[in-house]
């Protein structure tokens, strides 16, 4: 399961905002790395999750990442989203939610 992780019950403070998000550990380009769940939606009959890397004690600057979340009863697990075509399409979906909501 190396590229495939088990959402767990962790949780980190983002100390400017004082938000508390789950957290998960995920492999990404051979590292594995903690994720703060930033957002899930559904889109086109599928979950995905919005995520930011945790550096720390805190998110890191460098952006967003969107995987989809896979339901196995009462867990989720996240994997890559390996069709470009399909990650361009939820990646303009999540924009345009988040003009919507401005």
């Amino acid at each position: 399961m190396a590229n495939e992780e088990i959402l767990k019950d962790e949780n980190v403070v983002n100390e400017e905002e004082m938000v508390e998000y789950d957290t998960f550990t995920y492999e990404l380009n051979g590292k594995v790395m903690e994720w703060a769940i930033i957002e899930e939606f559904e889109f086109e009959e599928k979950t995905y999750i919005v995520c930011q890397e945790v550096v720390g004690d805190s998110l890191s600057d460098e952006g967003l990442y969107l995987f989809e979340g896979v339901s196995e009863g009462e867990e989720i697990t996240v994997r890559n989203i390996d069709s470009e075509e399909e990650y361009n399409r939820v990646v303009d979906e999540y924009c345009k939610r988040c003009e919507e909501a401005e």
